[in-house]
């Protein structure tokens, strides 16, 4: 029923309001913030450090400082056909401050003459390898402890003389005593 005049006693009905303009509005603004928050994220990030070159420094290892020669036990064995080699070699060795314990014929050896040292026995043979024009040293577990052997070759050409030999000794002493290696590290 209705009374006159005053209409549908009702309330008045609204029109439907639409959201989709309001939900459309809040997913732009949602897609623009994420996307700021990965650019800015992206952009800012640490990036990985250019791979830099690994300085290592390596100190040198000294080689064994040589024997006094005084305390060098020698054997010298003739690996050659020259008879009394080894008796004339073992006397200027004897002049020189070596100690010859034995003196004999090697096998023939073809070849530089060799100085041949037990293991440990480094600083031993690199004195007598110093006395020796163009010796190889040769390290071997059979050889005695203590005693060093010149196995002299037919390409055995004599002793060195005073001069050669103390240079040997100089380069010898400066190689037992190595200077620092100088490292630097790159920046970062």
């Amino acid at each position: 029923m209705t009374i006159l005049g005053r209409g549908d006693l009702a309330p008045r009905r609204r029109g439907r309001r639409r959201k989709a303009p309001y939900v459309v509005a809040v997913l732009v603004l949602a897609a623009a913030a994420a996307g700021g928050w990965f650019g800015w994220r992206g952009w800012h990030a640490d990036k990985p450090a250019k791979p830099q070159a690994v300085v290592v420094c390596q100190t040198p290892s000294p080689s064994p400082s040589p024997a006094a020669a005084k305390g060098v036990k020698v054997a010298v064995l003739n690996g050659t056909t020259r008879v009394g080699l080894a008796h004339t070699i073992a006397g200027q060795l004897t002049l020189r401050g070596f100690a010859v314990v034995k003196v004999g014929n090697g096998r023939p050896t073809a070849g530089p003459p060799r100085v041949i040292y037990a293991p440990g026995d480094a600083a031993l043979g690199t004195a007598l390898a110093e006395q020796v024009a163009g010796a190889q040293l040769a390290e071997l577990s059979s050889q005695t402890s203590g005693v060093v052997a010149l196995d002299i070759g037919s390409g055995f050409r004599g002793l060195a003389t005073p001069a050669q030999a103390a240079a040997a000794r100089a380069r010898d002493l400066a190689a037992a005593a190595p200077s620092p290696a100088v490292c630097t590290t790159p920046p970062r």
